[in-house]
């Protein structure tokens, strides 16, 4: 009587939401798994700790002590939960619900990671209305060990693990009594771990890699190509060969050299774009960050030797085309240099640009993740 006295001033301070409110009268007219039911539920939408609380004592009342014990141990590692009154309560239905269950030891192989995922969910056999009792590995954690408290009856104890097939184990709990169980999971098939999202991913750098980059590469091979031609024909004119000072050769050699530029820089950055792009079709994200990861470093290496190669070409085909006296070979080598720089320079933004653009897709993609697991339990749970 004394815990449900303080439950219900509680419930009735003026801070509590209107949810907390409905459950606290559901309660008090001996709607108990409603109530309990609605405190969750007004925790998991507005994160109201009072509806956590007044979850777990309706849960006992109900008789489902593995719920109580649950939603209490969840009251009390909230960081908002410093009531002590409140606490207090929590703290009498957290013992009150472990004088009454079972004890069950959980034991995985391979040994779960301080980061990994895992959520257990025990289902009571023959409970008609199918209610489970579910929660996240850490939180179940007691002095290193994962401890599940289950009513008195036979249960079914279901480990969830990504990328583990899930396993499935039957246990009778029995008052005071302390079981272990021993789930050893396999791996999933490589083919199952790939999930609609991830061949979507998939299919989308198999689809723009080669269009974007194939593009870029045919486009500028295609001007690099009749722009040498060009150049070649200036190069070749009666009129500009050794020891001519036409000055009409300098204007048309400048004016391809620059185009064809133009069509290596397009041809280097589309060749980038599809070799960092198939990067994207790796199953395995570890391999595939790393690849990208390399790619985005090599690509600001070679747009770093093409930007010297380039000042360099630049310098040196001015000033060979520039001069006097018409020296062939020498404006034939800066424009080489010239071409070669713009291709680098191409190829180095081509590969790194997609290679940071694929590793920021995966890290927002990795979030997304995170957070729609975060949501799963509650958000405002700090387990």
């Amino acid at each position: 009587m004394i815990v449900w006295a303080l439950a219900l001033s509680i419930t009735a301070a003026g801070s509590a939401p209107d949810c907390v409110h409905a459950a606290s009268e559901a309660l008090a007219h001996g709607q108990v798994e409603g109530a309990a039911r609605r405190g969750e539920a007004c925790f998991r939408a507005g994160g109201h700790p009072q509806g956590l609380l007044l979850a777990s004592q309706a849960w006992l009342q109900a008789g489902r002590l593995a719920h109580a014990r649950l939603a209490a141990r969840r009251y009390l590692a909230l960081r908002t939960a410093t009531d002590r009154a409140a606490r207090a309560v929590a703290e009498l239905v957290e013992a009150s619900a472990d004088r009454e269950t079972g004890t069950v030891h959980l034991a995985v192989d391979p040994t779960v990671g301080p980061d990994e995922a895992l959520t257990v969910t025990a289902t009571r056999a023959g409970d008609g209305e199918a209610l489970q009792l579910r929660a996240r590995w850490d939180e179940l954690r007691e002095g290193g060990t994962a401890t599940l408290a289950l009513d008195p009856g036979p249960w079914v104890v279901t480990i969830a693990r990504p990328g583990y097939l899930d396993a499935r184990l039957e246990v009778t709990s029995a008052k005071g009594q302390v079981t272990t169980l021993a789930a050893d999971m396999t791996r999933m098939p490589r083919a199952a771990l790939v999930t609609p999202e991830e061949r979507r991913r998939r299919r989308s750098w198999a689809i723009a890699a080669p269009l974007i980059g194939g593009a870029g590469i045919v486009s500028g091979a295609a001007v690099a190509a009749v722009s040498l031609g060009n150049t070649d024909a200036v190069l070749k004119d009666m009129s500009c060969g050794p020891d001519a000072s036409v000055a009409g050769c300098r204007r048309p050699m400048a004016i391809w050299t620059e185009r064809a530029a133009g069509g290596t820089a397009a041809l280097g950055f589309g060749a980038g774009v599809l070799l960092a792009g198939l990067g994207g079709l790796a199953g395995d994200e570890v391999v595939r960050r790393r690849m990208w990861t390399a790619e985005a470093i090599a690509g600001g290496a070679l747009a770093g030797a093409g930007v010297a190669t380039l000042a360099y070409g630049t310098t040196f085909f001015v000033t060979a085309n520039a001069h006097e006296r018409w020296d062939a070979g020498s404006v034939e080598f800066g424009e080489v240099l010239y071409t070669t720089g713009f291709g680098l320079v191409g190829a180095g933004i081509g590969l790194a640009a997609t290679a940071a653009g694929g590793l920021v897709a995966d890290a927002l993609q990795h979030r997304r993740g995170r957070r729609a697991a975060w949501q799963f339990v509650g958000g405002a749970l700090r387990f």
